[in-house]
């Protein structure tokens, strides 16, 4: 698993701009299948890189439900499942499962809400982080315009297979949505600060991440599309010593920078069924050599929502 087990903000910025009142509960079903290439296979919560290439049989599905119980209290939750099976390189193979519920009271001034995230992922068939997440948010829309958002997150994580990562992880976020164009344009930037208290005093780190995309809405050939273009910028401090890779001195702290570019372009082919293709650059640098490398991923999935 190459990526970092995530969280999506529990509010998405377009919902938030255009969501309406419902008095009666509402849900939807979305089913995706596709295929992703990986330059770089790994798994980046062990610090374990193949440096192999692989191509992934992908497949999701996502159920959400939301109930405006009244003007004031809006209730949501959710199921995400994600399976990712590669072609010759089956010890990456992975199976990941997320529950969430969201509640938000939205008073004159700012909306306040809680959240809550349990993750389940598995390689190969066998446990490897079980992930829970509690956040208070605070936010505000602004003229249909700005939209903000600042949250406190905590999180525990257990690595059934190696107890000495598992840690408690305590943070802080920010995001700015700016619309444009009756929201068929916006620009969002965010931050991340946290700190994570492990098992091992090796792997406690504080780290700082920032982001930033533009969406935009338009027509191809007749059929509504949506392009993202979208950097991520990490950056990680390890508070153990270790031996440098460089000049094999030890007493040396990791350090590891990450930057990512990506662009992703959808295309609804009907109102229910999209077609997705996105290209991801990562760059991973560290001065602990099993975490510096490189990385392309490039995939294409079609889902339909019910």
């Amino acid at each position: 698993m190459k990526k970092y087990v995530y969280f999506p903000l529990a509010v998405s910025a377009i919902s938030v701009a255009n969501s309406l009142y419902a008095a009666t509960p509402e849900g939807s079903i979305r089913l995706e299948a596709g295929t992703e290439y990986d330059s770089n296979l790994g798994v980046v919560e062990l610090d374990q890189y193949s440096t192999q290439s692989d191509w992934a049989a992908l497949l999701n599905a996502r159920l959400n439900g939301r109930w405006k119980v009244n003007e004031k209290l809006d209730v949501k939750a959710g199921y995400y499942y994600l399976t990712k099976t590669y072609q010759d390189n089956e010890n990456f193979d992975l199976d990941l499962q997320q529950l969430f519920a969201d509640a938000s009271y939205h008073f004159d001034v700012v909306t306040l809400g809680a959240s809550y995230h349990n993750a389940d992922a598995e390689l190969t068939d066998r446990d490897f982080l079980q992930l829970q997440q509690t956040s208070l948010y605070a936010s505000r829309l602004f003229n249909n315009r700005i939209f903000l958002r600042a949250a406190t997150n905590y999180q525990d994580k257990d690595f059934p297979g190696n107890a000495g990562r598992n840690a408690q992880n305590t943070g802080v976020a920010g995001d700015v949505f700016i619309f444009f164009q009756q929201g068929n344009t916006f620009f969002a930037v965010g931050f991340t600060r946290e700190e994570e208290d492990a098992v091992q005093n090796q792997f406690n780190y504080d780290a700082l991440s920032v982001r930033a995309s533009i969406n935009h809405k338009f027509q191809a050939w007749g059929m509504p599309s949506k392009l993202q273009l979208g950097v991520r910028y990490h950056d990680r401090d390890y508070s153990a010593a270790m031996r440098s890779t460089d000049d094999n001195q030890t007493n040396v702290f990791r350090s590891d920078n990450h930057r990512v570019t990506s662009i992703e372009w959808e295309v609804y082919v009907t109102p229910k069924v999209t077609a997705t293709s996105k290209i991801e650059r990562g760059n991973y640098e560290s001065n602990l050599a099993a975490a510096n490398y490189s990385e392309t991923l490039a995939s294409v999935t079609f889902g339909v929502t019910f």
